[in-house]
């Protein structure tokens, strides 16, 4: 029995040395928040063996997800519910950023107000249950799971007081049907408000995930570098609040990955169905966020062979195209104006006067901000920015995402308007963003683009190894590379996620 034991042990010794240094290194960063924040030493205990338990779950289930060869994608659904569920409850409600807005617009789109209503002077909100204020306070100030538990009994009441929408009476229903389907959930079954806000959250992150699941099972090439994008902080705490954020990055996934599919393993035309589920993603997407449309410009690098011919693949996409346009259009006319802390019509005419010069603002506003961004991206912020992961952490996420990235060059080639496309679609989101950033939340004058973070281009960067693919029209008869499983990446992306979870509560303890 001793020797089979160890035979075990040296057979997973990798694992074992693997888990022990993670182990400790979370148990370290645990102990500095103790030592910072001087809380209850007991509850940082409790704290450090249920990350601990957390932990050896995860290596125990990755063994036996080994030993039984299950997919990627089915990996994925089980930690991401679990993590995903552990993110909602350890983030406040309001603490995302901008997130006391979004919770604002969904509470309003909720009530069936579809357009934000404008008051007399001026101010943008509905007057509907004045409770809801109470999301404010705890964006404001630094709100403790006290706090929560104090405010659990409270309900929505019908005073007639207006709470105000400061940065998202621009979104639609589209941004928010997860999270209006936790609301009206809660409303039906008269939950109290708290309550009903966090099972919001809750179908929020089970709807993301659940589209990154079918993402991940389809996309024919990237796989691990999609669970791995998946899988960062900062993706994690988007699916798990109220911005539209997580839904954003799903659904861009999603249109990537069906891209992908349509160019390797699919070998028939499209049905109905490919048609009617090419249309409301790219709906979702363009009505979701308007500065990620240009990514609808991938489908043309479907081939020509799924549409039968040429003219009706580009009949198809315009005919679907123009369709959203107008749709969008018509939302457009219908919400209210945008608002700016700018004057964005002198900002406009800085553009079209010297867009060589601006052109040089949006570089310089790169290179300054550079690590600001590249932190931002791999989750080194989270919340308000008040939140700071180590870097023992963010540099390895930046080393496995270039890892990555050369597996992919090495095993995958692309067709040459897959590439280019991607290229193309990518820098016009960075200046769509960027200009948006500029027009609405930049002063004049101003050499920088404020507002700008690293967060907003998650939904290309699954697209940056296509860059530097081989280019090569797919074979119709030999697919892709089958992906090989990184259980390591796995288990490196959960001991992250404990660490992030860990470092959200002890904030609010």
């Amino acid at each position: 029995m001793i020797e089979k034991f160890a035979q075990k042990l040296k057979a997973n010794r990798r694992l074992i040395l693997f888990f022990s240094f993670f182990v400790l290194l979370n148990a370290y960063f645990l102990f500095q928040s103790y030592s910072s924040s001087h809380h209850n030493l007991a509850l940082y205990i409790i704290i450090f063996v249920v990350s601990f338990l957390l932990e050896f779950a995860a290596c125990f289930a990755i063994q036996k997800f080994k030993q039984k060869s299950w997919p990627i994608e089915k990996i994925f659904l089980v930690f991401g519910l679990v993590v995903g569920t552990f993110y909602v409850f350890a983030l406040p409600i309001g603490r995302a950023p901008d997130e006391e807005s979004h919770y604002f617009r969904a509470y309003e789109l909720s009530t069936g107000h579809l357009v934000s209503d404008v008051t007399e002077d001026g101010a943008i909100g509905s007057s509907e249950a004045s409770n809801i204020e109470i999301i404010r306070d705890f964006k404001d100030n630094n709100v403790t799971y006290t706090d929560l538990i104090n405010h659990s009994g409270l309900y929505p009441d019908d005073t007639d007081q207006s709470f105000i929408i400061t940065s998202a009476y621009n979104y639609n229903i589209f941004s928010y049907l997860p999270q209006v389907s936790g609301l009206w959930i809660g409303k039906i079954l008269h939950l109290p408000l708290i309550a009903t806000a966090y099972l919001a959250k809750l179908l929020n992150m089970i709807a993301c995930i659940l589209i990154l699941y079918f993402s991940l099972k389809y996309i024919p090439i990237l796989k691990n570098l999609l669970f791995f994008l998946a899988f960062l902080p900062i993706t994690m705490q988007a699916m798990a609040s109220f911005s539209p954020d997580g839904l954003v990055i799903a659904t861009a996934t999603a249109l990537i990955s069906f891209v992908l599919y349509s160019i390797y393993t699919l070998k028939t035309s499209f049905s109905k169905k490919h048609y009617l589920f090419m249309f409301i993603i790219c709906l979702f997407l363009s009505m979701s966020k308007i500065a990620y449309a240009p990514l609808c410009l991938l489908l043309f690098a479907i081939p020509k062979e799924r549409f039968k011919t040429v003219k009706q693949k580009y009949f198809s996409i315009i005919a679907m195209g123009a369709t959203i346009l107008l749709i969008l259009l018509l939302w457009l006319m219908l919400a209210p104006s945008m608002q700016s802390v700018s004057d964005s019509s002198a900002q406009v005419s800085a553009i079209l006067h010297n867009p060589i010069r601006y052109l040089a603002i949006i570089i310089h506003s790169i290179s300054a901000n550079a690590t600001l961004y590249l932190f931002g991206l791999f989750g080194g912020y989270l919340e308000w920015f008040n939140v700071v992961l180590s870097p023992l952490y963010l540099i390895p996420s930046i080393v496995i995402f270039i890892i990555l990235c050369h597996n992919s060059y090495q095993e995958n080639t692309i067709t040459k308007s897959f590439k280019y496309l991607s290229i193309l679609v990518s820098l016009l989101l960075v200046l769509v963003t960027f200009t948006t950033m500029f027009i609405q939340w930049t002063k004049v004058g101003e050499t920088i683009i404020d507002g700008v973070q690293g967060r907003y281009f998650l939904p290309i960067f699954l697209l940056i190894p296509v860059f530097f693919l081989k280019t090569k029209k797919p074979s119709t008869k030999k697919l892709p590379t089958k992906t090989q499983q990184n259980y390591y990446l796995y288990a490196f992306l959960i001991f992250e996620s404990v660490y992030a979870i860990s470092a959200l509560i002890c904030t609010h303890l």
